[in-house]
């Protein structure tokens, strides 16, 4: 493998920090990404950061990790001392069913995930427009990672953090697909003046949920971005906000219906859910502008099986291994101590280069299988979990206090599959 440099496949969460790590401690990397820069795809997202702080203060530089504040979704906010309780309510009634106890920024944080990956490829030479496609392990030790527009290179070990949908854990596994979880999801950002926004900023400054006891239908309002979060910013301008609203797509449940084609039809779909909720969740779907944008979603996840043993020099990382529904907030956790795991486990063989490493116990294969094993005991209780979470949030029965949906979040869970719902 000679002196050939790690390839880290995606300029996500797990893939930055990743870098990060490896350009703090002089570990020779590359980093490539398929999108041609780093502005978001799509919707974007906000994200709560918890029990993966410490892991992710310790891999980031400190330069990086004191300007993780101007991350923040509402940085008055925090200044103010406000903390979220993450309150869930019954969307036909108003009544607030629950809420988490409040933290400090210590502790908990919530993100801009826009924000959080611009800090985050701070004096990275990340390589766009690169989509990787499929890569194979030489004879030597090496590895050959082939892109979209035909070129190729060749590195040391790859680590796919490329995502939910990732081409190269489909290319280790070709026969296992992404479990179709029975809920479709409709997700959009919007813009709000001060005034508009307050019914909802009284409930919480930052995300609040509910659930219709009635229908089942599901909605998040989550702050994205709030005025005088940037300098030059007016104080007096807009809230930019995420609205995401699901339901089931299955059953005999009075909102089952299909995932929309277009952007009137989801519209219309999450305005007639609206219709019979309370305030102020109504209005906020009822006033959703006309020709608004949305993002249109059926959930998918995978959990790593219990034995998963890659081949060849990879590693999957975040999304690439777990891919998971957003209902306990967790996946963003999860890759961050994944890359913690990984720089544990794995990074020691390169820290002194590769040339004459030891084999057996010692050697890149075995300390990708502990790497591997210590993941996925963590992450499949996970998966499974955020998928109960999921369904929890679409059966109003079901949400109570031990639901996932409600329950403590944790690195570590003890979650019983022979419960899972579906």
């Amino acid at each position: 493998m000679g002196d050939k440099p790690i390839f880290v496949l995606g300029a996500g969460i797990s893939g930055l920090v990743l870098a990060q790590y490896l350009r703090k401690t002089g570990i020779s990397f590359r980093i490539f990404d398929r999108d041609d820069g780093v502005a978001t795809r799509g919707l974007g997202w906000a994200l709560t950061l918890h029990w993966s702080l410490p892991a992710l203060r310790s891999l980031l530089p400190d330069d990086l990790v004191q300007r993780i504040p101007e991350t923040y979704v509402d940085r008055a906010a925090v200044a103010e001392g406000k903390a979220s309780r993450f309150p869930f309510f019954d969307l036909s009634t108003g009544d607030l069913k629950a809420t988490t106890p409040t933290a400090s920024t210590d502790t908990r944080i919530r993100v801009s995930r826009e924000k959080f990956r611009r800090l985050l490829a701070t004096g990275l030479d990340i390589q766009w427009g690169k989509a990787a496609n499929a890569f194979h392990t030489n004879d030597d030790g090496s590895v050959t990672v082939h892109f979209d527009d035909g070129s190729s290179s060749d590195g040391s070990l790859v680590v796919a953090c490329d995502g939910g949908n990732s081409r190269i854990r489909r290319q280790l596994f070709p026969g296992q697909k992404n479990y179709e979880i029975p809920i479709g999801l409709i997700g959009l950002k919007l813009q709000m003046a001060p005034e508009e926004i307050e019914p909802l900023r009284k409930l919480d400054a930052f995300f609040l949920q509910g659930t219709s006891s009635r229908d089942n239908s599901y909605i998040y309002f989550s702050i994205l971005d709030a005025p005088g979060n940037d300098e030059g910013t007016n104080e007096g301008g807009n809230y930019t906000c995420q609205i995401v609203v699901s339901w089931t797509t299955q059953g005999d449940s009075s909102s089952s219906t299909p995932v929309p084609d277009t952007d009137e039809e989801s519209l219309s779909l999450i305005k007639s859910f609206a219709s019979a909720w309370a305030e102020p969740f109504r209005s906020l779907i009822l006033n959703i502008p006309p020709g608004t944008t949305t993002q249109r979603l059926n959930l998918t996840d995978w959990p790593p099986p219990r034995d998963l043993r890659t081949s060849g020099n990879v590693a999957l990382v975040g999304d690439a291994l777990h891919p998971m529904a957003m209902y306990r907030g967790e996946g963003a956790n999860h890759a961050i101590v994944d890359v913690l795991n990984f720089v544990e486990i794995v990074v020691p063989y390169f820290a002194g280069g590769v040339e004459g490493k030891p084999t057996g116990e010692d050697s890149l294969r075995a300390l990708l299988n502990q790497y591997e094993s210590k993941v996925v005991a963590r992450t499949r209780p996970a998966v499974l979990a955020s998928r109960q979470a999921c369904l929890d949030a679409h059966d109003w029965g079901r949400i109570n206090a031990q639901s996932p949906l409600l329950s403590k979040r944790a690195m570590f869970l003890d979650f019983d599959e022979n419960n899972l719902s579906a």
